[in-house]
């Protein structure tokens, strides 16, 4: 996947109105016409769009009102577009959340679950190369995911602020767009370290582990560093939004708990939610990714 950087709403807008299940009676004067839900790229683009799919059409069953999927090709697009009111709710990572909060009005509602409600950012090599600590990366290619990815680039540059480690040593620096193509650049040889996110505090759970088209991918790889919980990215709902229609909001909240659990073995529902799980969220959990923003003086 190439990595975007609009300067303007970028993604595709999919309308379930009329192509999918429809309201069995019309929704009252106080719920809106219909909600959009943003989805940012992680994994499979076809995956995320099957899922998204799914999970608008469940919710739509259960609030009788059409549910609409906005799927952004980068964290950007998504915030602008949360921003210009074209999305309602938007899964977000929890860097991209912090910045949302300030610029189109982000409340959280929910966040994601895999194993832990907290996730880490790793560093990876392959067990085939000669990297063996981070010391090694110096004269390498590393590839991160997006410069707005909170464990695919940030925490990582908090870990080269505080050891001293300077990124001018490195090689050359690559930004995949996701996860997933970070993973196959390294196991294609195009870059020879990747920074991606791991699920538990060994970092043995990590995106390479789940991406990776490789036999037994748990015994390629070698972790170089793991970083300190992370919040699990959050689901947001514009606080606009919930102003207004704070009885929708709660309803599409829980539905969308109930939606997801139900389909949890669905491999498309779990590469658009990132997760197996979602949770209730407070503002105040993600104190820690404001202070790293703070910390790397991060601007949107």
């Amino acid at each position: 996947m190439t990595r975007w950087s609009p300067k303007s709403v970028s993604g595709i807008l999919l309308l379930l109105v009329g192509i999918s299940v429809m309201p069995i009676f019309c929704p009252a004067e106080t719920s809106p016409k219909a909600v959009t839900i943003g989805f940012l790229p992680g994994g499979d683009p076809e995956d995320l769009k099957k899922g998204s799919v799914e999970i608008a059409k469940a919710l739509q069953d259960e609030l009788q009102i059409p549910v609409n999927v906005f799927l952004s090709k980068d964290y950007v697009g998504l915030i602008d577009a949360m921003k210009n009111k074209k999305v309602d709710f938007a899964f977000l990572t929890s860097m991209t959340y912090v910045f949302a909060e300030k610029s189109a009005g982000a409340k959280v509602l929910l966040k994601r679950v895999w194993f832990e409600d907290f996730y880490h950012s790793v560093i990876l090599a392959l067990n085939s190369s000669k990297i063996s600590k981070l010391s090694d990366l110096k004269g390498k290619r590393l590839a991160f995911v997006d410069e707005k990815s909170t464990s695919g680039y940030l925490y990582p540059q908090v870990l080269f602020k505080k050891k001293g480690l300077a990124v001018s040593t490195l090689k050359e620096i690559k930004f995949s767009g996701s996860h997933s193509q970070s993973v196959d650049w390294l196991d294609q040889g195009v870059v020879d370290a990747i920074a991606v996110f791991a699920d538990d505090t060994q970092g043995k759970k990590n995106a390479y582990t789940k991406y990776s088209k490789k036999d037994h991918p748990e015994k390629n790889v070698r972790i170089l560093w793991t970083s300190a919980p992370i919040p699990n990215d959050p689901f947001c709902v514009r606080q606009d939004f919930y102003d207004q229609y704070p009885k929708t909001t709660h309803q599409l909240m829980f539905a969308l708990i109930d939606v997801v659990d139900k389909m949890k073995n669905n491999k498309y529902v779990e590469e658009a939610v990132g997760s197996k799980g979602l949770m209730p969220a407070t503002q105040r959990q993600y104190d820690p990714v404001r202070e790293m923003v703070k910390e790397l003086d991060l601007k949107m």
